[in-house]
């Protein structure tokens, strides 16, 4: 009896505490809502080099569109979609600390290797192109700059959106076996010379 007549007498006070608590609550969570999430973007870290969330999403849809268009599906299931963040994560930490040891190293891969691999043809990763002679179905060079001439003189206006946007899938998905090849021509260099010094 005694606890309650406190309480009684302590109520205007209780009531203002609580009010406030509670106005603390919610405006810690309007101000989370309405601030920019700084620090919070961040998917991961490399070598002390932080990857945003855009960032990363940006890569798992250029890779999403890529697997896409090798196989010819429209969408993918969760389970593919999971399978590829996990790949492009892994490609993405490999790729950051080869090209961090490498810049330490003074390697690089210049334009004319780039167009020595595609010269050769015979890369894994160009026979997976569309870019393949019919009869042969080895890599074809020509195929690839026909493609190429033809995409720069391109005009979308006069042409069905189906074809255009065919030829602009087309062509990310080049941009992104170009890419992948210079972060594999990379890779193939610096363990050639991790593995030589190991031998010498």
């Amino acid at each position: 009896m005694a606890t309650l007549q406190t309480i009684r007498s302590k109520g205007p006070l209780l009531v203002v505490v609580i009010g406030l608590a509670l106005f603390a609550f919610i405006a810690g969570d309007a101000w989370k809502v309405l601030q920019p999430h700084q620090g919070k973007q961040d998917v991961g870290e490399v070598n002390g080099e932080s990857i945003s969330a855009q960032d990363f999403q940006a890569l798992v849809e250029e890779y999403t569109e890529v697997v896409k268009f090798s196989s010819g599906l429209n969408a993918l299931s969760d389970e593919q979609t999971n399978q590829i963040k996990d790949e492009v994560w892994r490609a993405y930490v490999n790729n950051k600390l080869i090209e961090n040891e490498a810049e330490k190293l003074g390697l690089t891969v210049s334009k004319a290797e780039l167009q020595a691999i595609i010269d050769a043809g015979v890369h894994p990763m160009l026979q997976q192109t569309p870019f393949r002679n019919p009869q042969t179905g080895a890599f074809d060079k020509d195929m690839l700059n026909k493609f190429l001439v033809d995409y720069a003189k391109m005009n979308e206006s006069q042409m069905p959106a189906q074809y255009a946007e065919q030829y602009n899938n087309m062509y990310k998905y080049w941009s992104f076996i170009q890419k992948t090849l210079v972060q594999s021509r990379l890779a193939e260099k610096y363990q050639a010379l991790v593995a030589k010094a190991l031998l010498s």
